[in-house]
């Protein structure tokens, strides 16, 4: 979950683009240099999350995933970015509406209320075994 230093001020549910890149960047150094297992099992995704996509991102036709981590060495702090995707392409950033609609210069759109498998594991289920 987002923290106050990496809120965005985007729908609920997302977290700035410059923090979203840093993560994925993170998570990319990880693999390349790490002698680490990644035991992430899962991810608890809000349904937030997947209401907040549709409602800003109507014309969307998929949703695109991406890994990140929060610590750079550290596999426990991953998460899972969600970005809507229009004609093949991630859209980043919802951005204004000349109708009054989001204002400025645009809003995060790069979604992560996500918590890893472990710790927020459901040990019951079989596909967590």
């Amino acid at each position: 979950m987002s923290n106050e230093n990496n809120s965005s001020s985007g729908p609920e549910g997302t977290i700035p683009v410059d923090y979203a890149i840093q993560l994925a960047e993170n998570w990319r150094n990880y693999l390349v240099t790490s002698q680490q297992e990644f035991n992430i099992k899962s991810f608890s995704i809000p349904i937030i999350d997947f209401k907040n996509i549709l409602l800003y991102n109507p014309d969307a036709e998929a949703v695109r995933a991406y890994i990140g981590l929060e610590s750079p060495n550290d596999p426990k702090t991953a998460k899972l970015m969600l970005v809507p995707v229009v004609d093949g392409k991630d859209i980043l950033v919802i951005v204004p509406d000349t109708d009054g609609g989001v204002g400025g210069d645009g809003q995060s759109n790069v979604y992560d209320m996500t918590q890893p498998c472990p710790p927020e594991c459901d040990t019951e289920s079989d596909l967590c075994q």
